[in-house]
């Protein structure tokens, strides 16, 4: 007795039409196993879904030895549509992009009233409530066990560095104060209104306000759009080991405490010593249909947007004496 390979893109079957499904998998396969120059066993005789999932279980041993890029090729069902397509990730640049609370505190702190921190706040708070930035001082933000670990692991340390554990004390203390005024929903509601009001006194308020008309832009362009709107964690990938680890969103892109002093470098060093020991990167990923098949809002534009405004945000504190 032989027991038949299950469909492993369970998604795809669940309330589609039998008919309809089969004939849109085969002609797609026919494109891809062209494309490739592989043939697959022909599994139409075979009850539904079985015939689908043994095709799609040879194609995958085919393509594994064929191609180094096989793990990209996905069977996709978008809009009643069933087809092949190829991966296509949005490059982030191994890049971690830490957004400091501690230095827009500082601008507030001097001034509460101050147009430029008020509208830094409009930024932070976009950031924060709708592309759901992960912050800090969250218990399920990465940055925030991150903090946990260094601070435990210097505390045993017999020369520990008091400059060091005055600053994370104080990440904590600043960082609670600012998570209560970044989501603040007046922030948003009035962003519109700082932006329009805004009077540039200092380069540092110039840059501000180039930054806060990129962000208002994105803001009126997708309202409710999140930044991991594209994300297809690789966790949830078949065939992957037990032990396999990925850089996840929340590893790299993040509110953190400051992005200066002795506190970051350490801490820097330590995620990086961290990441190193995990697998792949999860980006913002896309799937294009082998048959050329145009679909609406299919692009990066609104990554490439974002990420963007966040190299300028973080770009204009590394530049600034707070």
């Amino acid at each position: 007795m032989k027991f038949l390979s299950r469909l492993q893109e369970t998604e795809v079957v669940q309330g589609c039409d039998k008919t309809k499904l089969e004939r849109e998998f085969y002609d797609s396969l026919s494109i891809v196993t062209e494309k490739y120059g592989i043939t697959v066993q022909d599994s139409k005789a075979m009850p539904f879904p079985y015939n689908i999932s043994a095709a799609l279980a040879d194609l995958r041993a085919k393509l594994k030895k064929t191609i180094l890029d096989w793990k990209e090729i996905r069977l996709i069902h978008h809009r009643n549509r069933t087809f092949f397509a190829h991966e296509d990730r949005f490059n982030t640049g191994m890049t971690l992009y830490y957004i400091p609370v501690i230095p827009l505190h500082t601008i507030l702190e001097e001034n509460q009233s101050s147009q430029t921190g008020i509208l830094l706040l409009s930024i932070y708070s976009y950031l924060y409530k709708v592309l759901g930035i992960p912050y800090y001082r969250n218990d399920d933000c990465y940055l925030n066990s991150t903090y946990e670990s260094y601070e435990e692991m210097i505390s045993e340390d017999e020369d520990q560095d008091e400059d060091i554990s005055a600053e994370l004390k104080n990440a904590k203390t600043v960082g609670d104060i600012m998570k209560t005024k970044i989501f603040d929903a007046e922030n948003l509601t009035a962003f519109e209104t700082r932006l329009k009001t805004f009077k540039a006194k200092s380069d540092f308020d110039k840059k501000t306000l180039k930054i806060a008309k990129e962000v208002y832009k994105i803001y009126t362009k997708y309202p409710t759009e999140r930044l991991d709107r594209k994300y297809y964690p690789l966790r949830f990938r078949e065939e992957e080991a037990q032990d396999s680890y990925y850089v996840t969103m929340d590893n790299y892109v993040s509110f953190c405490a400051s992005i200066k002093g002795n506190l970051f470098e350490c801490m820097c060093q330590f995620i990086n010593e961290d990441l190193q020991e995990y697998g792949d990167i999860d980006e913002p990923t896309r799937f294009l249909p082998f048959d050329e098949q145009v679909i609406k809002g299919n692009n990066f534009d609104f990554e490439k947007q974002v990420f963007d405004s966040l190299d300028d945000l973080i770009a204009l504190w590394q530049n600034s004496n707070f």
